[in-house]
C-alpha cells in the first residue's frame, strides 16, 4: 500500500492520493486499504516515512572520512542528481510537506518532517566534522537547516522552469557560501 501511495503521488500527485486510488494502484481491495491505514493521515505518514528511509539509505553512501566541506559538497551533488533524475519524485515530496503544512490540524506530519531530514544530515555532517577534527563556527544543525533552506529554494525554482539557468550552478554557489560563513 505504502509503495502504491508513493507511486501515485508521484505520478499523479497528493490531491489524487485516496483510500480508494490507492486500492486500486496496489491491485488490491478497498477493504484492504481502510484495513492497514484507518485514513488518508495515517497513509500520508507511512509515505512521509518511505522517504525519509529512503534519505537514510542515500546518505550511507557519502564517504565522511574526507571531512566536513567534501561531505556536504558530495551531499548537495546526490541531492542535486536527485533533482535531475527524479523531478516527480521531488514534486509529489514538495506537495506532501505542503499537504501537511495545510492539514497541520488533523496530522501531525509536518512537525516532523523537517526534523527528520535535519536529524539525518546532521548526523552526516556531524561524523564527517569529526573524523577530521574540522571546526565549524554554525551548529551542525543549523548547518544541516540552511542546507535544506537553500536546496528547497533551488528545487522550487528549478520544478518552475528546468531549462531557465543554471540551477545546479546557483544551488551549489549557495552551499560555498554556507560552508565559507561557517569557516570549513
Amino acid at each position: 500500500m505504502i509503495a502504491a501511495t508513493v507511486e501515485l503521488m508521484r505520478r499523479e500527485g497528493v490531491q489524487y492520493v485516496t483510500m480508494r486510488a490507492i486500492a486500486k494502484e496496489a491491485n488490491a481491495p478497498l477493504a484492504a486499504a481502510h484495513y492497514c491505514f484507518s485514513d488518508k493521515n495515517e497513509l500520508m505518514q507511512a509515505a512521509a516515512e518511505a522517504w525519509l528511509k529512503n534519505l537514510n539509505s542515500f546518505s550511507g553512501d557519502i564517504p565522511v572520512h574526507l571531512g566536513l566541506r567534501k561531505t556536504v559538497e558530495q551531499a548537495a551533488e546526490a541531492y542535486w542528481r536527485m533533482v535531475e533524475e527524479q523531478p516527480s519524485s521531488l514534486l509529489a515530496e514538495i506537495e506532501l510537506i505542503l499537504w501537511a503544512t495545510r492539514n497541520a490540524d488533523s496530522s501531525p506530519l509536518a512537525e516532523k518532517i523537517y526534523p527528520a531530514y535535519e536529524v539525518e544530515l546532521g548526523n552526516l555532517f556531524a561524523a564527517a566534522a569529526e573524523s577530521n577534527e574540522d571546526k565549524c563556527k554554525l551548529s551542525i544543525p543549523t548547518l544541516a537547516r540552511t542546507f535544506l533552506m537553500i536546496y528547497d529554494g533551488a528545487v522550487l525554482q528549478y520544478m518552475t522552469n528546468p531549462k531557465a539557468t543554471d540551477h545546479r550552478a546557483h544551488f551549489l554557489m549557495m552551499i560555498d557560501a554556507l560552508l565559507i560563513k561557517a569557516g570549513v
